[in-house]
């Protein structure tokens, strides 16, 4: 049941907003919630110390709610529920891999989960290259005349490339479990290639030769794999990156090309700036959890253009803004201390070298993304962690009754349900807005926040949408968008912060709200800078300000 949940959760086609991972990450929680299920009945757990770390940090992120003023319970539900669960799920791969045997076999499982979602998403991939609408199995893609990013079901290219690499580590295991043979271990590795060049991420740039130079120093117990295969598969990679957009233009179309990637605008860069910034700004604390995207909507107008994000695209950088240098000073160098002791110094299994590359392959998409802020990807890999861990450092046996543990579990799953019901709550809010041209009183009734749900900030940002700029707006009011601004740093609700500040006498902040803004939101910027010019025309307030904010092709 768990593997089949994480099967689905990868090839789930069904995004909603607001959190388009919703049921994706849904699935797999269910899953580590059944095995602990399994587990109760069977009474035997292992506590192994790893997941102390993941508890720790739930409690250090609980205390700056006490330290840091503004952070705000709601926006640490999931993150909290999501590092506990990283807990729970390393205890589970630690007490269910008591043996040799028992390893392998909960390892097979998901290296079979890995394999067979990367393999149908490669297929996936073709669909909507080819331009075939088999929806709603597979997503469809919108075409133009360039190839675009090919993302299957996942829905996000980079995260693609992540699961393609796992099936990568998987269909290693698998052969050296003789359950794929040469020929057709050679065709997957061939196909997911393919699959990871289309999605043109660069992240394959470093995790496929990092593949091949982990698995360059044999292990004794493992089929032999020429070396020369090693060199050949990361060649064959980049000459597929390289002859992407000759390939596509058979098909009439334009790809992405090696140099384009090199030598195109880097938004990251800008966003590991302002990380350093707040880093280096509140070095002890950090801003705060999920803090960054509220920071940047603050520091934003001092940098250069870039994007609106709520993560720093970079996982030491991220945590040093988010909680300080020195907690994330120790997890990093006890992470590189910990995967030397389980994965290099000590015996090389199979099961160890597949965890091992699957760890390698989230490492470097961590340094440049988020992978780990997603259960269905957070999971997998700390269930890995736990058998990695148990088999380093095992830990002895606890008991457990089944009536603490079974009442715990059918209470999670209920508040699961509820979290869901009320998650349908939020998307038919979202819906009016999007699709109501006019709001209908039944409209209105789904916009107003309830007394209780487990989504509070959605609704405020419902109030924040039907709010609009008028002079005279009192200093309460004010405050309110100010708030929500922060939190949402949408480049409509910039602007109307923005309008709200040149219509109640306030200009300079009208102008680094829309410095904020351009440097946000540099391809929307245009149209909001025509939308303020004419503006201007009837109203020398808006010229005033218009006088004063960046060009309307500012880079």
């Amino acid at each position: 049941m768990f593997a089949l949940l994480l099967l689905v959760a990868y090839l789930l086609p069904f995004h909603v907003h607001p959190f388009r991972s919703y049921y994706n990450d849904a699935l797999p929680i269910l899953g580590v919630l059944l095995l602990a299920f399994f587990l109760g009945l069977k009474k035997q757990w292992r506590f192994v110390s790893l997941s102390l770390v993941p508890l720790g940090m739930v409690a250090w992120i609980v205390l700056q709610t006490v330290l840091i003023p503004h952070q705000d319970f709601y926006d640490l539900l999931f993150p909290c529920t999501y590092i506990a669960l990283a807990a729970l799920a390393m205890v589970l791969g630690a007490s269910l891999t008591e043996s040799d045997q028992q390893r392998d076999q909960f390892t097979l499982t998901i290296a079979s989960v890995f394999f067979i979602a990367g393999v149908v998403s490669v297929l996936a991939q073709f669909f909507q290259v080819l331009d075939f609408n088999v929806s709603p199995y597979v997503m469809y893609m919108v075409h133009s005349d360039s190839i675009g990013r090919p993302y299957a079901n996942i829905a996000q290219p980079n995260q693609l490339a992540l699961i393609l690499s796992f099936a990568l580590a998987a269909t290693y295991f698998l052969h050296q479990q003789n359950l794929l043979e040469r020929v057709a271990s050679i065709i997957a590795i061939g196909l997911l290639l393919i699959g990871i060049v289309l999605t043109q991420s660069r992240i394959g740039w470093i995790i496929v030769p990092a593949f091949s130079v982990f698995l360059w120093r044999r292990s004794t117990n493992e089929q032999n794999i020429p070396r020369l295969f090693l060199l050949l598969v990361p060649a064959l990679y980049f000459a597929l990156v390289f002859l992407l957009p000759y390939i596509v233009g058979l098909f009439g179309q334009t790809g992405g090309s090696l140099v384009e990637h090199i030598g195109g605008r880097s938004e990251r860069s800008v966003l590991w700036k302002q990380a350093w910034h707040m880093a280096a700004s509140h070095p002890w604390l950090g801003v705060g959890w999920f803090g960054f995207g509220s920071e940047q909507v603050k520091i934003a107008a001092d940098f250069s253009s870039s994007t609106y994000a709520e993560h720093a695209h970079n996982i030491v950088l991220n945590l040093a803004a988010e909680i300080g240098w020195p907690i994330t000073i120790c997890l990093s160098l006890g992470f590189v201390w910990w995967f030397w002791q389980t994965c290099i110094r000590h015996k090389q299994s199979l099961s160890t070298r597949f965890a091992a590359l699957c760890l390698i392959a989230a490492t470097v998409h961590s340094m440049v993304e988020f992978p780990l802020w997603y259960a269905y990807i957070l999971l997998p890999v700390a269930v890995l962690m736990g058998i990695l861990h148990q088999q380093r450092w095992p830990a002895v046996v606890t008991v457990v009754s089944p009536r603490l543990v079974i009442p715990v579990v059918l209470g999670s799953v209920l508040v699961m349900n509820l979290m869901t019901w009320d998650y349908q709550r939020v998307v038919a809010g979202f819906n009016v807005l999007r699709y109501q041209k006019e709001i209908t009183e039944e409209g209105k009734k789904a916009l107003v926040k309830p007394a209780y749900t487990f989504y509070p900030e959605f609704f405020d940002y419902f109030r924040l949408m039907q709010i609009q700029p008028y002079e005279g707006m009192s200093a309460r009011d004010i405050a309110y968008v100010e708030k929500w601004t922060l939190r949402f740093g949408f480049v409509h609700i910039l602007n109307k912060l923005a309008e709200i500040y040149v219509l109640n006498g306030e200009p300079k902040k009208a102008v680094r709200m829309m410095q904020t803004l351009q440097r946000l939101h540099p391809y929307d910027y245009p149209e909001y800078f025509d939308y303020w010019k004419a503006k201007g025309v009837i109203d020398p307030r808006y010229q005033a300000v218009v006088a004063h904010i960046p060009p309307r092709d500012a880079p």
